[in-house]
C-alpha cells in the first residue's frame, strides 16, 4: 500500500514532533544519569531501552508517539497500512535512535532530512522498517 501523496505527514512537522520525543527522552535519560551517579556505559544502555520501549509501544499500539499526537500523525506498515508490529516499530525506534544520536554530525542528520526530498517523504528509519507516517 502506497499512500497518496495527501496523506503523508509534512517533513517539517514531523521533524517538530521527533523533538517534541527527543526532549522527553533526554528528561528520562537526565533522571537516569541522576540515578546511575554518571556511570555512563549503564545508563547509555538503559537510555537505549527506555527509547526502544517507549516508541516500540506506541507505534505498534497506537501507530503514533507523544510528540506525533500533538500533530496526529501516525506511524503506518508501508506494505499493510496497518500500525507496525512490535518487531517494525523496535527496528523503526533503534535507527530512529542512532539518527538522534549521531545528529551531531552529518550523517544523523541526513538520516533526518531524508524525507524532505523523498517522494514519499520517508526518513532512512522509515525506509529501514517499511514504514510511512500519515495524517491519520
Amino acid at each position: 500500500m502506497t499512500a497518496p501523496a495527501g496523506n503523508l505527514a509534512s517533513p517539517g512537522l514531523r521533524i517538530v514532533g521527533g523533538l517534541i520525543d527527543a526532549i522527553l527522552l533526554l528528561i528520562v535519560i537526565g533522571i537516569v544519569e541522576g540515578v546511575s551517579k554518571g556511570q555512563h556505559s549503564a545508563s547509555g544502555l538503559i537510555a537505549l531501552i527506555v527509547a526502544l520501549a517507549y516508541f516500540g509501544y506506541f507505534w505498534s499500539s497506537r501507530g503514533q508517539s507523544l510528540g506525533m499526537m500533538v500533530f496526529g500523525f501516525k506511524v503506518r506498515d508501508k506494505a499493510t497500512g496497518q500500525y507496525p508490529t512490535f518487531g517494525k516499530a523496535l527496528l523503526r525506534a533503534f535507527i530512529w535512535w542512532l539518527e538522534f544520536d549521531f545528529t551531531v554530525c552529518i550523517i544523523g542528520a541526513i538520516g533526518w532530512l531524508w524525507q524532505f526530498w523523498d517522494p514519499e517523504k520517508q526518513a532512512i528509519h522509515d525506509k529501514v522498517a517499511g514504514t510511512i507516517v500519515t495524517t491519520s
